[in-house]
Protein backbone atom coordinates (compact mmCIF):
# COMPACT_ATOMS: atom_id res chain seq x y z
CA UNK A 1 0.00 0.00 0.00
CA UNK A 2 1.41 3.25 -0.74
CA UNK A 3 -0.14 6.33 0.46
CA UNK A 4 0.30 9.14 3.36
CA UNK A 5 -1.30 8.74 6.73
CA UNK A 6 -1.14 11.19 9.61
CA UNK A 7 -1.02 10.24 13.70
CA UNK A 8 -1.89 13.10 16.11
CA UNK A 9 -1.44 11.03 19.08
CA UNK A 10 2.10 12.51 20.60
CA UNK A 11 4.51 9.88 22.59
CA UNK A 12 8.39 9.89 22.71
CA UNK A 13 9.87 8.85 19.79
CA UNK A 14 13.11 6.56 19.25
CA UNK A 15 15.07 6.48 16.05
CA UNK A 16 16.99 3.32 16.26
CA UNK A 17 16.28 -0.09 17.93
CA UNK A 18 20.38 -0.50 18.89
CA UNK A 19 22.19 -0.71 22.11
CA UNK A 20 21.46 3.06 23.29
CA UNK A 21 17.50 2.69 21.64
CA UNK A 22 16.70 0.04 23.55
CA UNK A 23 17.96 1.10 26.92
CA UNK A 24 16.51 4.48 26.35
CA UNK A 25 12.98 2.56 25.68
CA UNK A 26 13.49 0.82 28.96
CA UNK A 27 13.75 3.49 30.81
CA UNK A 28 10.98 5.50 29.48
CA UNK A 29 8.58 2.61 30.00
CA UNK A 30 9.38 2.05 33.06
CA UNK A 31 8.57 5.60 33.74
CA UNK A 32 5.13 4.42 32.28
CA UNK A 33 5.25 6.03 29.09
CA UNK A 34 4.84 4.65 25.72
CA UNK A 35 7.68 5.31 23.34
CA UNK A 36 7.40 4.76 19.93
CA UNK A 37 10.63 3.28 18.01
CA UNK A 38 11.37 2.85 14.68
CA UNK A 39 14.68 1.19 13.26
CA UNK A 40 15.12 0.13 9.32
CA UNK A 41 16.57 -3.34 10.50
CA UNK A 42 13.79 -6.06 10.62
CA UNK A 43 15.01 -6.85 14.01
CA UNK A 44 16.29 -5.02 17.49
CA UNK A 45 19.76 -5.09 17.88
CA UNK A 46 21.30 -2.50 15.93
CA UNK A 47 24.11 -3.76 14.01
CA UNK A 48 26.56 -4.52 16.65
CA UNK A 49 23.94 -7.45 17.38
CA UNK A 50 22.30 -7.93 14.41
CA UNK A 51 19.20 -10.76 14.64
CA UNK A 52 19.57 -13.39 11.96
CA UNK A 53 16.75 -13.11 9.93
CA UNK A 54 16.23 -17.08 9.95
CA UNK A 55 17.50 -19.51 12.36
CA UNK A 56 20.82 -21.30 10.25
CA UNK A 57 22.02 -23.35 13.25
CA UNK A 58 24.57 -21.05 14.44
CA UNK A 59 24.68 -20.42 18.13
CA UNK A 60 24.70 -16.82 19.16
CA UNK A 61 28.49 -17.48 20.73
CA UNK A 62 29.16 -17.56 16.79
CA UNK A 63 27.55 -14.78 15.57
CA UNK A 64 28.27 -12.33 18.99
CA UNK A 65 31.58 -13.99 20.29
CA UNK A 66 32.31 -12.84 23.70
CA UNK A 67 29.58 -10.31 23.56
CA UNK A 68 27.09 -13.33 22.82
CA UNK A 69 25.65 -12.27 26.49
CA UNK A 70 25.18 -8.70 25.76
CA UNK A 71 23.14 -9.75 22.48
CA UNK A 72 20.98 -12.42 24.23
CA UNK A 73 20.23 -9.69 27.10
CA UNK A 74 19.83 -6.55 25.30
CA UNK A 75 17.08 -8.85 22.61
CA UNK A 76 15.18 -10.76 25.66
CA UNK A 77 14.92 -7.24 27.31
CA UNK A 78 13.51 -5.49 24.23
CA UNK A 79 11.31 -8.27 23.75
CA UNK A 80 9.70 -7.82 27.61
CA UNK A 81 8.58 -4.22 26.56
CA UNK A 82 6.14 -5.86 24.29
CA UNK A 83 2.83 -4.31 24.27
CA UNK A 84 4.32 -1.25 26.33
CA UNK A 85 5.75 0.22 23.90
CA UNK A 86 4.81 0.64 20.12
CA UNK A 87 7.93 -0.51 17.80
CA UNK A 88 8.49 0.09 13.89
CA UNK A 89 10.62 -2.16 12.11
CA UNK A 90 11.61 -1.88 8.80
CA UNK A 91 10.88 1.69 8.86
CA UNK A 92 12.48 4.60 7.46
CA UNK A 93 12.54 8.49 9.16
CA UNK A 94 13.44 10.69 5.82
CA UNK A 95 12.57 14.30 7.14
CA UNK A 96 12.16 15.95 11.07
CA UNK A 97 10.23 19.26 11.18
CA UNK A 98 8.34 21.27 14.22
CA UNK A 99 7.80 18.44 16.53
CA UNK A 100 6.53 16.07 13.56
CA UNK A 101 8.51 13.11 12.02
CA UNK A 102 8.06 11.68 8.90
CA UNK A 103 8.59 7.98 8.21
CA UNK A 104 8.00 5.40 5.62
CA UNK A 105 6.95 1.98 7.13
CA UNK A 106 5.25 -0.85 5.25
CA UNK A 107 5.07 1.31 1.75
CA UNK A 108 3.52 4.13 3.48
CA UNK A 109 4.77 7.46 4.55
CA UNK A 110 3.45 7.80 8.10
CA UNK A 111 3.74 11.51 9.52
CA UNK A 112 4.36 11.08 13.83
CA UNK A 113 3.89 13.98 16.31
CA UNK A 114 5.82 13.36 18.68
CA UNK A 115 6.57 14.32 22.32
CA UNK A 116 10.35 14.31 22.38
CA UNK A 117 12.83 13.08 20.43
CA UNK A 118 15.68 10.69 21.31
CA UNK A 119 18.14 9.56 18.46
CA UNK A 120 20.03 6.68 18.49
CA UNK A 121 20.83 6.01 15.20
CA UNK A 122 24.70 4.49 15.52
CA UNK A 123 27.23 4.80 13.47
CA UNK A 124 28.22 3.39 10.20
CA UNK A 125 31.47 3.25 7.40
CA UNK A 126 33.34 5.54 6.69
CA UNK A 127 34.24 4.81 3.15
CA UNK A 128 37.15 6.74 0.34
CA UNK A 129 36.43 5.74 -3.14
CA UNK A 130 39.75 3.56 -4.39
CA UNK A 131 40.41 2.35 -7.91
CA UNK A 132 37.48 -0.33 -8.31
CA UNK A 133 35.69 0.39 -5.39
CA UNK A 134 32.19 -0.20 -7.48
CA UNK A 135 32.84 -3.38 -8.64
CA UNK A 136 30.74 -6.24 -7.65
CA UNK A 137 31.74 -8.33 -4.83
CA UNK A 138 33.02 -5.10 -2.70
CA UNK A 139 30.91 -4.16 0.33
CA UNK A 140 31.41 -2.14 3.27
CA UNK A 141 32.71 -3.90 6.24
CA UNK A 142 29.11 -3.16 7.88
CA UNK A 143 27.17 -4.69 5.01
CA UNK A 144 29.77 -8.13 4.98
CA UNK A 145 28.73 -7.92 8.41
CA UNK A 146 24.97 -7.98 7.67
CA UNK A 147 25.48 -10.47 5.04
CA UNK A 148 26.63 -12.97 7.48
CA UNK A 149 24.82 -11.68 10.56
CA UNK A 150 22.00 -11.91 9.24
CA UNK A 151 21.49 -14.19 5.72
CA UNK A 152 24.23 -16.26 7.03
CA UNK A 153 26.24 -16.31 4.04
CA UNK A 154 29.50 -15.27 3.03
CA UNK A 155 30.79 -12.39 0.33
CA UNK A 156 32.97 -14.46 -1.72
CA UNK A 157 34.48 -17.70 -1.52
CA UNK A 158 38.12 -16.20 -1.16
CA UNK A 159 37.33 -12.97 0.92
CA UNK A 160 40.11 -9.59 1.86
CA UNK A 161 39.14 -7.73 4.85
CA UNK A 162 40.85 -3.76 3.74
CA UNK A 163 40.84 -0.80 5.73
CA UNK A 164 41.53 0.15 9.38
CA UNK A 165 39.80 0.16 12.90
CA UNK A 166 38.94 -2.45 15.19
CA UNK A 167 35.43 -3.33 12.91
CA UNK A 168 37.96 -4.40 10.72
CA UNK A 169 39.29 -7.16 13.00
CA UNK A 170 36.29 -8.16 13.86
CA UNK A 171 34.59 -8.83 10.46
CA UNK A 172 37.29 -10.95 9.73
CA UNK A 173 37.12 -12.66 13.10
CA UNK A 174 33.86 -13.54 12.16
CA UNK A 175 33.97 -14.70 8.70
CA UNK A 176 37.15 -16.52 9.83
CA UNK A 177 34.96 -18.24 12.75
CA UNK A 178 31.90 -18.93 10.40
CA UNK A 179 34.27 -21.20 8.27
CA UNK A 180 34.49 -18.51 5.21
CA UNK A 181 37.68 -18.23 3.25
CA UNK A 182 39.88 -15.67 4.86
CA UNK A 183 42.55 -14.79 2.19
CA UNK A 184 44.00 -11.63 4.24
CA UNK A 185 43.76 -8.65 6.32
CA UNK A 186 44.91 -5.53 4.72
CA UNK A 187 45.20 -2.47 6.98
CA UNK A 188 45.88 1.04 5.88
CA UNK A 189 47.31 2.38 9.37
CA UNK A 190 51.28 0.92 10.01
CA UNK A 191 51.87 -1.85 12.44
CA UNK A 192 53.11 1.34 15.19
CA UNK A 193 49.28 2.13 15.27
CA UNK A 194 48.66 -0.91 17.30
CA UNK A 195 51.01 0.27 20.42
CA UNK A 196 48.39 3.32 20.84
CA UNK A 197 46.06 1.18 21.64
CA UNK A 198 48.02 -0.27 24.68
CA UNK A 199 47.16 3.20 26.17
CA UNK A 200 43.38 2.41 26.43
CA UNK A 201 44.06 -0.67 28.45
CA UNK A 202 43.66 0.63 31.83
CA UNK A 203 40.26 2.90 30.31
CA UNK A 204 39.12 -0.23 28.81
CA UNK A 205 40.88 -3.19 29.62
CA UNK A 206 38.03 -5.97 28.19
CA UNK A 207 38.02 -3.89 24.70
CA UNK A 208 41.52 -3.85 23.75
CA UNK A 209 41.85 -7.34 25.10
CA UNK A 210 39.50 -8.64 23.17
CA UNK A 211 40.68 -6.98 19.84
CA UNK A 212 44.29 -8.46 21.04
CA UNK A 213 43.18 -11.89 21.16
CA UNK A 214 41.13 -11.47 17.75
CA UNK A 215 44.19 -10.48 15.92
CA UNK A 216 46.01 -13.41 17.68
CA UNK A 217 43.42 -15.92 16.45
CA UNK A 218 43.66 -14.48 13.21
CA UNK A 219 47.06 -14.93 12.96
CA UNK A 220 46.97 -18.51 14.40
CA UNK A 221 44.29 -19.43 11.58
CA UNK A 222 46.97 -18.91 8.82
CA UNK A 223 45.38 -15.26 7.82
CA UNK A 224 47.82 -12.80 6.40
CA UNK A 225 47.71 -9.70 8.28
CA UNK A 226 49.41 -6.60 6.34
CA UNK A 227 50.10 -3.46 7.93
CA UNK A 228 50.78 0.35 6.29
CA UNK A 229 49.08 -0.90 3.19
CA UNK A 230 48.53 1.88 0.45
CA UNK A 231 47.61 3.02 -3.23
CA UNK A 232 45.15 0.18 -3.15
CA UNK A 233 43.39 -0.98 -5.92
CA UNK A 234 40.71 -3.73 -6.84
CA UNK A 235 40.68 -4.95 -10.00
CA UNK A 236 38.08 -7.19 -12.39
CA UNK A 237 36.30 -6.13 -15.44
CA UNK A 238 32.54 -7.53 -14.52
CA UNK A 239 33.72 -8.20 -10.88
CA UNK A 240 36.01 -8.18 -8.58
CA UNK A 241 39.14 -10.33 -9.42
CA UNK A 242 41.99 -9.49 -7.33
CA UNK A 243 43.63 -6.78 -4.97
CA UNK A 244 46.60 -4.59 -5.33
CA UNK A 245 48.30 -2.50 -3.24
CA UNK A 246 52.06 -1.46 -1.97
CA UNK A 247 53.87 -2.05 1.17
CA UNK A 248 57.30 -0.87 2.13
CA UNK A 249 57.68 -0.08 -1.21
CA UNK A 250 56.78 -3.09 -3.15
CA UNK A 251 54.05 -4.23 -4.99
CA UNK A 252 51.87 -7.01 -4.34
CA UNK A 253 48.41 -8.75 -5.45
CA UNK A 254 46.10 -11.08 -4.39
CA UNK A 255 43.09 -13.18 -5.89
CA UNK A 256 40.06 -12.66 -4.35
CA UNK A 257 36.19 -12.39 -5.46
CA UNK A 258 34.60 -10.44 -2.42
CA UNK A 259 35.94 -7.92 -0.31
CA UNK A 260 35.33 -5.90 2.85
CA UNK A 261 36.29 -2.45 3.10
CA UNK A 262 35.49 0.34 5.60
CA UNK A 263 38.17 3.21 7.45
CA UNK A 264 37.08 2.72 10.81
CA UNK A 265 33.32 4.01 11.58
CA UNK A 266 31.61 7.50 11.52
CA UNK A 267 28.44 8.62 13.03
CA UNK A 268 25.06 8.14 11.61
CA UNK A 269 24.25 12.13 11.83
CA UNK A 270 21.46 12.54 9.22
CA UNK A 271 18.61 12.38 11.63
CA UNK A 272 20.25 14.84 13.79
CA UNK A 273 20.86 17.11 10.79
CA UNK A 274 16.86 17.00 9.83
CA UNK A 275 15.93 18.05 13.29
CA UNK A 276 18.21 21.58 13.14
CA UNK A 277 20.64 20.31 15.65
CA UNK A 278 23.99 22.38 15.91
CA UNK A 279 27.10 21.07 14.91
CA UNK A 280 30.51 21.70 15.16
CA UNK A 281 33.52 19.54 14.36
CA UNK A 282 35.11 17.03 16.71
CA UNK A 283 38.87 16.37 16.40
CA UNK A 284 38.82 12.50 17.68
CA UNK A 285 36.35 11.51 15.30
CA UNK A 286 37.27 14.22 12.55
CA UNK A 287 33.77 14.98 11.89
CA UNK A 288 31.32 17.51 12.55
CA UNK A 289 29.29 15.90 15.09
CA UNK A 290 25.50 16.93 16.66
CA UNK A 291 26.43 18.87 19.71
CA UNK A 292 25.41 17.32 23.29
CA UNK A 293 25.14 17.84 26.65
CA UNK A 294 26.35 15.00 29.10
CA UNK A 295 22.93 14.29 29.71
CA UNK A 296 22.33 14.11 26.15
CA UNK A 297 20.64 16.90 25.02
CA UNK A 298 20.82 18.59 22.14
CA UNK A 299 21.01 22.67 21.35
CA UNK A 300 17.42 21.61 19.81
CA UNK A 301 14.93 21.79 22.66
CA UNK A 302 12.80 18.43 23.09
CA UNK A 303 15.74 16.63 21.21
CA UNK A 304 18.32 14.35 22.55
CA UNK A 305 21.08 11.67 21.40
CA UNK A 306 21.99 8.80 22.97
CA UNK A 307 24.81 6.52 21.61
CA UNK A 308 27.34 6.75 18.74
CA UNK A 309 25.43 8.72 16.70
CA UNK A 310 27.28 11.90 18.27
CA UNK A 311 30.87 10.03 18.47
CA UNK A 312 31.64 6.81 18.37
CA UNK A 313 32.22 5.79 22.13
CA UNK A 314 30.98 1.42 21.81
CA UNK A 315 28.07 -0.57 22.42
CA UNK A 316 28.55 -0.54 26.22
CA UNK A 317 28.84 3.27 26.26
CA UNK A 318 25.85 3.50 23.73
CA UNK A 319 23.73 1.65 26.33
CA UNK A 320 24.75 3.94 28.77
CA UNK A 321 24.25 6.98 26.84
CA UNK A 322 20.63 5.67 25.96
CA UNK A 323 18.83 5.12 29.23
CA UNK A 324 21.02 8.80 30.56
CA UNK A 325 19.23 10.76 27.35
CA UNK A 326 15.85 9.06 28.05
CA UNK A 327 16.35 9.81 31.74
CA UNK A 328 17.06 13.74 30.66
CA UNK A 329 13.97 13.70 28.47
CA UNK A 330 11.96 12.77 31.68
CA UNK A 331 13.49 15.24 33.75
CA UNK A 332 12.52 18.24 31.03
CA UNK A 333 9.39 16.91 30.77
CA UNK A 334 8.73 17.01 34.90
CA UNK A 335 8.28 13.61 35.12
CA UNK A 336 9.76 11.22 37.87
CA UNK A 337 13.40 10.00 37.22
CA UNK A 338 16.19 8.15 38.86
CA UNK A 339 18.45 11.67 39.38
CA UNK A 340 21.21 9.67 41.42
CA UNK A 341 21.08 6.99 38.29
CA UNK A 342 21.46 9.60 35.86
CA UNK A 343 24.40 11.28 38.16
CA UNK A 344 26.25 7.44 37.78
CA UNK A 345 25.77 6.85 34.19
CA UNK A 346 27.03 10.45 33.34
CA UNK A 347 30.08 9.67 35.22
CA UNK A 348 30.78 6.24 33.52
CA UNK A 349 30.27 8.18 30.25
CA UNK A 350 32.95 10.65 31.27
Amino acid sequence: MNGHSTSERQQPLIVGAGPAGIRAAQALVAAGLRPLVVDEAPACGGQIYRQRLVPDGRSTSDLYGSEAAKAEALHRDFAALGGKLDYWPQALLWNVSYGRADIVVEGTSRQVAYDGLLLATGATDRVLPIPGWTLPGVFTLGGAQIALKSQGCAIGSRIVFLGSGPLLYLVAWQYMKAGAKVMAVLDTAPFSAKFNLLRGLPLFPGIVLRGMRMTVELKLGGIALHYGVGDVRIEGKNTAEAIAWYQDGMEHRLACDGIGYGLALRSETQAADLAGCRFSFNQRDRAALPERDAAGRTSVPGVYIGGDGAGIAGADAAERAGERAALALLQDRGLPHDAARATALEAELA
